[in-house]
């Protein structure tokens, strides 16, 4: 039975110019595409690290604020500014020299049995009941010392270590040549209670006066902030890092600041010039130990007013995990362009090898000749 046909042929030549026509510039695209989604992703992820850096900063800045501000109320206490009162009075009208000795005297004997009576008194007294609510009211509060205006000591929590404390630069930074001001260590630890802590002290002004009438030093636990510094959800690979200064860990995953590391995240940043000011924020695609890493960061800004907390958080991960929600469509994608830009490479090939030449035959060419 006749069936009828219809045929369609298209020369393969205008089939290859369409393709190079539609296919190339499309399938460049894609791949320009990708490119940009690559970068822009990287940038959403880092600006997204930054900003966790920025929270969890300002969370340690809050944290040393408000136990700056704890501390200051402890010294603006009537029962404490009293006992300094009553503690510079009774030195009368001795000269600084009768002063110092006197203090020297009570300082040779501090630790032996012959000041026990002295140290009883003072750790017992009405002054020290306050500083011992305060401890008992905020238990990061470790131990929490009274002194007078020339560094002896007059409350408590505890028996100190020495009775004269201003021959400690801490002590002086507090005193400040007599203005006041309040002053804070840089984090430390004690191997005995296994704590981290820093030390603050404020000074202690006669009520409604400028005057300096002594000096409080509180040491404060500051392992309490550490979860809130972690409390973001990151991957496997994610890090948020508290750091000194210098790059010394304080707080991280698997680290603490009795290891004294400084990470490779710190010294990727550094080499970035990043961290160099007191207000610093930003994130970087980097490299750490080999692996392609984004790292968010910011600084407290605690150093503007204390100088020894140059702190600063890094926030980094693995920048393959960091980019996996996207990763699986852009490569599908890329692949896609690909394809197309291999089957038409593989079309001009094919085309070059297989088009027909038309010639004339050599005996046609010469009889047309003569």
């Amino acid at each position: 039975m006749p069936t009828d046909r219809f045929f369609f042929r298209v020369p393969l030549l205008k089939v290859l110019v369409g393709l190079v026509i539609t296919v190339i510039p499309i399938s460049l695209l894609a791949l320009y595409a990708v490119a940009r989604t690559d970068q822009s992703m990287k940038e959403m992820v880092g600006s997204h690290f930054q900003s966790i850096a920025l929270v969890a900063a300002g969370d340690v800045s809050q944290f040393v604020t408000d136990r700056v501000v704890a501390v200051g109320t402890l010294a603006a206490n009537p029962m404490v500014s009293e006992a300094c009162m009553t503690a510079n009075a009774a030195y009368g009208n001795a000269s600084p020299t009768a002063v110092q000795d006197r203090i020297a005297g009570i300082e040779k004997g501090w630790n032996t049995p012959a000041s026990d009576a002295l140290v009883r008194s003072i750790v017992e007294s009405r002054a020290s009941k306050v500083l011992n609510q305060y401890r008992e009211l905020d238990r990061r509060f470790l131990r929490i010392t009274l002194t007078d205006k020339n560094g002896a000591v007059i409350a408590a929590t505890h028996k100190t270590l020495d009775y004269y404390q201003a021959d400690e630069d801490f002590w002086q930074g507090v005193f400040a040549s007599g203005r006041g001001a309040v002053s804070i260590t840089d984090i430390l630890y004690d191997e005995v209670t296994k704590a981290n802590y820093i030390g603050l002290g404020v000074p202690v002004m006669a009520p409604g006066t400028n005057s300096l009438v002594g000096v409080v030093d509180a040491l404060i636990e500051v392992s309490s902030l550490f979860p809130v510094i972690h409390r973001a959800e990151l991957g496997p690979t994610g890090r948020i890092l508290l750091l000194k200064a210098d790059g010394t860990v304080i707080q991280a995953p698997d680290t603490n600041l009795s290891m004294n590391v400084k990470p490779e995240e710190f010294v990727a940043l550094r080499d970035a010039g990043a961290l160099a000011g007191t207000r610093q924020k930003g994130f970087l695609a980097t490299t750490v130990n080999g692996t392609p890493t984004i790292a968010g960061y910011a600084t407290t800004g605690l150093q503007e007013h204390y100088p020894k907390l140059g702190w600063s958080i890094i926030v980094a991960q693995d920048s393959r995990e960091a980019l996996a929600p996207t990763r699986v469509i852009v490569r599908l994608i890329s692949f896609m362009a690909l394809v197309g830009l291999a089957m038409v490479t593989f079309l001009a090939v094919y085309f070059a090898l297989h088009r027909q030449v038309d010639y004339t035959p050599m005996k046609q060419h010469a009889m047309t000749a003569g």
